[in-house]
């Protein structure tokens, strides 16, 4: 682990507007880092420290904060993410970071002796034309089995996509595949990898996230994005940030494990993500 220190005063004489934001540069962070926020003033002894894990931020190029100030108190908003820990006692904040840091060896230990459970995702379905992204967690066994997403026979993510688009049944992967491109569907998971025993998603650790602002970036035509099921939306809050431009949309799960809606009103929720 690594402690990446940023630090920054809070100028009002510079400054148009006393809550003017301040951002952090977050390039540098990693996963496994702690990043460090020294804040001061530049006219009152006001001193904090604010920590962060890297997982939080390691995906963005800067967060930031804006300062309210109240007389000789100061509120501090942040934006992007939110701090692990705050203190304003250097001392307790070295004891701290130092606890952060022994957790965080004991797991880089315990992720490598551990490879029987650490499972990958695939590549996504889409192309440049592509209008609906519908987001999962990542592959249960079967489908690493086979290589194919959502391969379970009672996973019924495929049953309702030929239903709501008014399509026969595929019988096999190509054709399952060329009903999304026909209706403009794209399909991929939140975890680029994760350890995982089984296939349940509350069973999912030590996630990483497949690159989804990339995705969205490349893929100009794209209007919404879907989760399928509560815990990909999770995954997704977790490391990415909202966009105005994409309209999102939660679904049912169409996982074996979900028995708390049947099919037809599963597809009834599921018509939600087409756009014409």
């Amino acid at each position: 682990m690594t402690e990446i220190i940023r630090n920054r005063t809070i100028r009002p004489s510079s400054r148009l507007e006393k809550s003017k934001s301040y951002k952090i540069d977050t390039k540098q962070v990693s996963r496994g880092d702690i990043l460090i926020v020294n804040i001061d003033h530049e006219s009152n002894p006001f001193k904090r420290t604010y920590r962060f894990n890297g997982g939080d931020v390691a995906s963005k190029d800067s967060i930031s904060f804006r300062v309210n100030e109240f007389g000789t108190s100061f509120n501090i908003n942040w934006s992007g993410a939110q701090p692990i820990g705050t203190s304003d006692n250097n001392e307790s904040t070295l004891q701290t970071i130092s606890k952060l840091i022994a957790v965080s060896k004991s797991q880089k230990v315990k992720d490598k002796n551990d490879f029987s459970n650490l499972k990958h995702s695939f590549d996504p379905i889409s192309d440049s034309e592509t209008k609906v992204l519908i987001l999962g967690t990542m592959p249960g066994d079967k489908s690493l089995e086979l290589g194919e997403y959502y391969g379970h026979s009672r996973n019924r993510f495929w049953k309702i996509i030929s239903t709501i688009t008014n399509h026969e049944f595929p019988i096999n992967y190509e054709e399952k595949k060329s009903i999304l491109y026909k209706t403009n569907i794209g399909i991929w998971d939140v975890a680029h990898k994760a350890r995982r025993k089984g296939s349940l998603d509350s069973a999912i650790e030590s996630e990483e996230p497949n690159d989804i602002t990339g995705f969205i970036s490349k893929h100009k035509n794209l209007k919404m994005i879907a989760f399928n099921g509560a815990k990909a939306e999770s995954l997704f809050n977790k490391y990415f940030s909202r966009t105005s431009n994409l309209k999102y949309i939660s679904l049912p799960s169409t996982s074996p494990a979900n028995t708390g809606i049947d099919f037809e009103n599963s597809c009834r929720v599921w018509k939600q993500i087409l756009i014409k």
